[in-house]
């Protein structure tokens, strides 16, 4: 089995920018997402979706670049992103959602939202876009100092949740962040890395700018 898995969906996205985590992953295309990939010439390992955003001819493209098809009716109770992750989860490895961002907000906060999915069932996952990396995290996580430079902590579910910060240029115990507030956007980290605790949940954005 292959380390990692990769999702492709139908957002932005540079698909150049993201090599490394594609070479050698186990590679799920979502609707749109799975002709990203079959025009930059990846083999898709599963095609998932009810390809609505694309044409006839694009269908047959990426039924020629995909080992599986999973057709799903156009009229459902979840996005076609959702039932790829939900495939994922059948697999081991850390999850990697690429093109899960885009013009359309009510599909990129969905999106983020699938990262609770995958938290409940024991498993890394992050959201990659060519500015950010997202992730959720619950109880104590070290950040490592990489291409982001600035890290943003935003409550997931609780109104409030409690955090302690170690290595960021704003650190402290037992700060209160709240949803209405955004207390926790754009900290830095100081040295090589940076530790969180915190009781409850937490969406953790890595950002370049």
């Amino acid at each position: 089995m292959k380390p990692d898995i990769a999702i492709v969906a139908g957002g932005t996205c540079d698909l150049s920018l993201y090599k490394d985590i594609l070479a050698d992953a186990f590679i799920i295309g979502a609707d749109r997402g799975a002709l990203y990939l079959a025009e930059s010439g990846y083999q898709i390992d599963i095609a998932v979706g009810d390809f609505d955003s694309v044409s006839p001819s694009e269908v047959e493209k990426i039924c020629k670049f995909a080992k599986e098809l999973d057709r799903l009716s156009a009229e459902k109770d979840e996005t076609d992103l959702e039932h790829a992750v939900k495939r994922a989860l059948r697999l081991t490895g850390v999850i990697h959602i690429l093109g899960a961002t885009g013009a359309r907000l009510d599909q990129t906060v969905s999106a983020i939202n699938l990262l609770k999915l995958c938290h409940d069932a024991y498993r890394e996952a992050y959201i990659y876009d060519a500015n950010n990396r997202i992730r959720l995290i619950e109880g104590h996580a070290v950040i490592k100092k990489g291409r982001y430079r600035y890290v943003s902590l935003i409550p997931y579910g609780d109104i409030m949740v409690n955090v302690s910060l170690k290595g960021f240029k704003y650190s402290g115990e037992h700060i209160t962040l709240e949803r209405k507030s955004s207390l926790g956007v754009s900290n830095e980290i100081e040295g090589d890395e940076a530790e969180i605790e915190c009781r409850g949940y937490l969406y953790v954005f890595e950002s370049e700018d």
